[in-house]
């Protein structure tokens, strides 16, 4: 008997992508989407295809995504983002798992990145990445992003790829790492990490650089030409982003704690 599978997406603001996304899985037997408050036609479109549409406040990528995990009724689970493709090639070999059995308990998937009009090779953007497993055997983290899966059982690989079609402009690029960068510098201060002027040039310039140097030369981003120069400096940008914007938050935490108790009242009124 073949296995049946459950494809989970999780959505904001996605009508430009999530058509294609679900068209891209059409096939499958179920179709969730978690969506976490879009004001556009996103849940309209989903509508369309599912009758699987759940609406969850956003408390970051691995919740939402163990959420929608948990609501799959199918024995394989495929998780999604909605700027995400199955290519024709992985829908395929997806399919022929399911109909001919597998005893693994999980796959990580080649995806390959388009970036700015060409597909991206180096800087680390075209990995592996776990995805495809079964019920039961996947449990996301609940880090606010950059969340992952921990898979009991054995992994196999999949060379066929998700297609990801990342940003379109520099405007977008730079639009998600203003938010994601909120989500990085929170997880840095629930670690302890702080920045004092004793590891301040270490956090805010010596290893934004060494990022750089690191996707740019030793993981090949130079072999992406312009896009990869870029990839590589946004990177570097976004560790210093990060490290700045906890310098700000512990500042501000700070402050608040040596607020006397009055104004502490008064601020929350």
């Amino acid at each position: 008997m073949a296995g049946r599978l459950s494809v989970v997406i999780i959505t904001k603001n996605e009508e430009s992508n999530i058509r294609d996304c679900i068209q891209s899985v059409i096939w499958a037997d179920e179709i969730i989407v978690v969506d976490s408050g879009s004001s556009d036609r996103t849940v309209d479109i989903c509508r369309e295809f599912t009758d699987k549409v759940f609406s969850k406040e956003m408390r970051g990528f691995g919740a939402q995504k163990q959420f929608g995990v948990e609501k799959a009724s199918c024995e394989w689970v495929l998780v999604l983002d909605a700027d995400e493709r199955v290519s024709p090639e992985l829908g395929e070999r997806l399919r022929k798992i399911l109909t001919e059995g597998s005893g693994l308990d999980g796959y990580k998937i080649w995806r390959k990145t388009f970036y700015l009009g060409r597909w991206i090779r180096h800087c680390g953007w075209y990995a592996p990445v776990v995805r495809f497993f079964k019920k039961g055997r996947g449990v996301y983290d609940m880090r606010y992003v950059h969340e992952s899966i921990e898979i009991s059982g054995l992994i196999g690989e999949i060379r066929e790829p998700i297609l990801h079609f990342s940003y379109t402009s520099i405007d977008q690029h730079v639009n998600k790492v203003m938010t994601y960068s909120n989500y990085d510098a929170l997880i840095l201060y629930e670690k302890g990490v702080r920045i004092t002027p004793f590891n301040q040039m270490w956090y805010l310039t010596a290893k934004p650089l060494l990022i750089f140097v690191r996707k740019y030369l030793f993981m090949k981003g130079s072999m992406d030409g312009t896009r990869g120069f870029l990839i590589s400096a946004f990177t570097a940008f976004v560790v210093f982003l990060n490290y700045a914007k906890l310098w700000e938050l512990q500042i501000n935490r700070d402050r608040e704690r040596s607020l006397p108790n009055t104004a502490k009242a008064d601020k929350c009124i």
